[in-house]
């Protein structure tokens, strides 16, 4: 029986998520490394959708120092 999708990685997201916050400092996965990992699988749903249809996978700039201060 199985607990949890995705081996129960979950509650550690959470916890980093919520950690970062409460002591003020920026989360282990940003935005930019959240798209990086997210951003193949929509391509890849779209690419099924569309009979097989060769797409490409956006390319996501690292965060400037600017960007860092303004996440949570």
């Amino acid at each position: 029986r199985r607990l949890a999708e995705h081996g129960g990685s979950h509650p550690h997201l959470v916890h980093e998520f919520v950690s970062a916050i409460t002591e003020g400092r920026p989360p282990a996965i940003d935005a930019v490394v959240g798209a990086r990992w997210t951003a193949p699988g929509i391509v890849a749903h779209q690419s099924a959708l569309a009979g097989g249809e060769a797409l490409s996978v956006p390319e996501f700039a690292d965060l400037t120092a600017d960007d860092r201060k303004r996440q949570p």
